[in-house]
């Protein structure tokens, strides 16, 4: 890769978290007070694949995140205060940009379900004294209903090689609609899946090669696209763009989205294909 392009990303990301830090906090506020208060079926990123949900009356969130912890730098949010109406947690995998221990610490005491894969426990409980009758631990295949949500956990895919770490995809149900989280995808196999029939939409992590991110075009795109066309979703939303802890080459950006796009629209021009950003509303139709 030419240096001058690593020079290049990494100055766009020290500008995007300089212009970052400025304006999460109240970013932050603007998105919880809307998300507390919601009617409808949405969800609100919190960071760059993190995510605020209010479905089937059910306010939850998967794998909640704020800023600071990643940059280690700026004050926290008053968690408390800000996700009071927080009725349910599910974590996915124990990556520095997926597990907020200030935020599990700061709401250890609410009223809030957790679900929690063994291989997280350990490390939660050194931070969070969480009772033993709020902890879900998720079986895959084994739904795990919470009023009129059905979680469906299963083995993600996050392990390539002799990299990755464990973790934990979900499909949500609520109100007819069928959603897919798979996480971190790192090996883009549909076999490895369960069968999960009609599926109204993905939450895509954007991912197409370790060390990949300045190369043209990364070495997994063509197996991302084709991935996730084989689940046939009738909307692919991508996230985990612009992760800010991350190094020029692993730091994807609206370039990526945008090559990703642009190689759906041939393989399948049916899918609607939406990018999904922090401190975002997606509506979940």
């Amino acid at each position: 890769m030419p240096i001058n392009s690593a020079l290049a990303r990494q100055a766009e990301i020290d500008e995007s978290i300089k212009i970052s830090l400025s304006t999460y906090a109240n970013e932050w506020r603007k998105f919880t007070k809307e998300w507390s208060q919601a009617s409808q079926d949405a969800v609100w990123l919190t960071y760059a694949a993190n995510y605020l949900f209010h479905t089937a009356g059910v306010h939850w969130a998967m794998d909640p995140y704020a800023l600071p912890t990643r940059l280690k730098h700026g004050s926290l949010p008053a968690y408390q205060e800000d996700l009071s109406a927080l009725q349910l947690v599910a974590f996915t995998h124990a990556h520095a940009d997926h597990l907020d221990l200030n935020l599990v610490a700061a709401l250890q005491d609410n009223p809030i379900t957790w679900i929690i894969p063994g291989f997280m426990q350990e490390r939660i409980r050194k931070v969070a004294d969480l009772s033993r009758m709020r902890v879900i631990l998720p079986e895959p295949g084994v739904p795990i209903q919470f009023d009129a949500l059905t979680l469906l956990p299963f083995d993600g895919l996050h392990i390539r090689g002799d990299q990755g770490v464990p973790e934990i995809g979900y499909l949500a149900e609520f109100n007819g609609k069928r959603w897919l989280f798979p996480g971190d995808t790192r090996v883009y196999d549909p076999t490895r899946l369960p069968d999960f029939g009609h599926l109204d939409g993905i939450f895509a992590h954007l991912w197409l090669g370790k060390a990949c991110a300045l190369h043209s075009p990364p070495s997994l795109l063509e197996e991302f696209c084709t991935f996730f066309v084989s689940l046939q979703p009738k909307h692919l939303i991508i996230s985990h763009l612009k992760e800010l802890g991350r190094v020029p080459e692993d730091f994807w950006t609206e370039t990526h989205f945008q090559a990703i796009q642009n190689r759906l629209a041939l393989l399948a021009p049916e899918i609607q294909v939406q990018m999904a950003k922090c401190c975002q509303k997606i509506n979940l139709e």
